[in-house]
């Protein structure tokens, strides 16, 4: 294989399949990347065995047609390096050679015939979603997937798909996010698949660039596995595959209070900068702020014996008894740096029960309150 590249659309593939690619496994073509060059493009490769990338690059001059497999690490330590807008790259079953004027790199490589396939995409079946409207369900409930591993079903993202209908949810038991977005051509009967974080992750990374990566995605759901198909951008096109987590999830309905007699509606972007000041003075064993919430204001506290005590003041809009309730301070600005709206109401029904942050009928986040002392 032999190819002369334009750097930095090769830089940024590299980048997102290196993040794919594992470079401590005990099988060493799981830490490479495969390249496929052929006609004018060039496909990276990258795979764990459970989740998996394939990056199409155009407008790529390939001399000679063929493969190559090259460490993901040194590949993109390599690339990052260099200044040039465009550098050649020849590849063989033992190495891969890297030139750009005034620099020369030989790495050492694997045979490409080890690196296992990653599935294309099929031509039939897919589900069709806005590219921005994945990019914020994925956004609005990825953060609250659980991070211990004995919790697996929880490490993951439930996907419920049906007729035009997306909804995204997840929890790690302290929190629970529910975000509904729309699609076209989904299926009749309700369709439920756990999409594993480290998927969400390389999903949210290749829709993040949304002023450059417009259009749809496509989705096809299996009974193991999903495939995505983010429309082409600067980073190329980009297939996403991903094994789904075998796990049973919460029945989520059963945790979302619904009848509440406390609602404050307050503007994001003031409840964001009081929490963050009163956050300031906690630490990992005060982990805690104190909310006091009257007809029209909310007065925001934190108290910690070694650092000392913080008081932040708001205007509120307040419905209901005069109520005081303690969060997590990291938990509340996560809810709320992803409500997309200029206020958002967060109603109780006490102190010792959850609380319910809600932007229309688009997001709705719960959360338990903890115990200040």
């Amino acid at each position: 294989m032999k190819a002369v590249c334009d750097r930095a659309a090769l830089t940024r593939g590299v980048q997102v399949a290196a993040g794919v690619a594992t470079p401590r496994s005990p099988k060493p073509a799981l830490g490479c990347i495969k390249m496929e060059a052929q006609g004018n493009s060039m496909t990276l490769l990258a795979t764990d065995l459970e989740v998996g990338i394939r990056i199409e690059l155009e407008k790529m001059d390939v001399q000679e047609p063929g493969n190559g497999l090259v460490p993901a690490d040194r590949l993109h330590a390599i690339l990052r390096e260099l200044q040039e807008d465009t550098i050649s790259i020849s590849a063989s079953a033992e190495e891969t050679k890297i030139v750009a004027p005034g620099s020369h790199f030989t790495i050492l490589g694997n045979d490409p015939d080890d690196f296992p396939a990653v599935p294309e995409f099929p031509k039939e079946g897919a589900v069709t979603v806005a590219a921005d409207d994945l990019l914020a369900l994925a956004e609005r409930t990825l953060f609250a997937t659980a991070k211990e591993n004995t919790r697996y079903a929880l490490n993951g993202v439930l996907w419920e798909v049906e007729g035009n209908g997306l909804t995204m949810v997840s929890t790690d038991g302290r929190r629970l996010s529910l975000a509904r977005g729309k699609c076209k051509d989904g299926p009749k009967e309700k369709t439920s698949v756990i999409v594993p974080s480290k998927a969400m992750q390389l999903i949210e990374r290749c829709l993040t660039d949304v002023d450059k990566v417009q259009g749809n995605v496509r989705l096809v759901l299996g009974e193991k596995d999903i495939l995505l198909e983010a429309p082409p951008g600067d980073g190329g096109r980009r297939v996403i595959y991903s094994r789904l987590v075998d796990g049973h999830f919460p029945k989520y309905e059963d945790v979302i209070p619904k009848d509440f007699d406390k609602k404050a509606t307050l503007k994001a972007e003031w409840f964001l900068a009081a929490v963050r000041k009163a956050a300031l003075l906690t630490n990992e064993e005060s982990r805690g702020v104190m909310l006091k919430f009257s007809k029209d204001e909310l007065v925001i506290t934190s108290r910690t014996p070694e650092m000392g005590e913080a008081e932040v003041r708001m205007p509120v809009v307040y419905e209901g008894e005069a109520l005081e309730i303690g969060f997590n301070p990291v938990y509340l600005i996560d809810a709320v740096k992803v409500v997309d709206a200029e206020e958002f109401t967060f109603a109780f029904k006490g102190a010792s029960k959850p609380g319910v942050i809600t932007e229309g009928r688009l997001f709705t986040h719960v959360i338990m309150p903890v115990s200040i002392v």
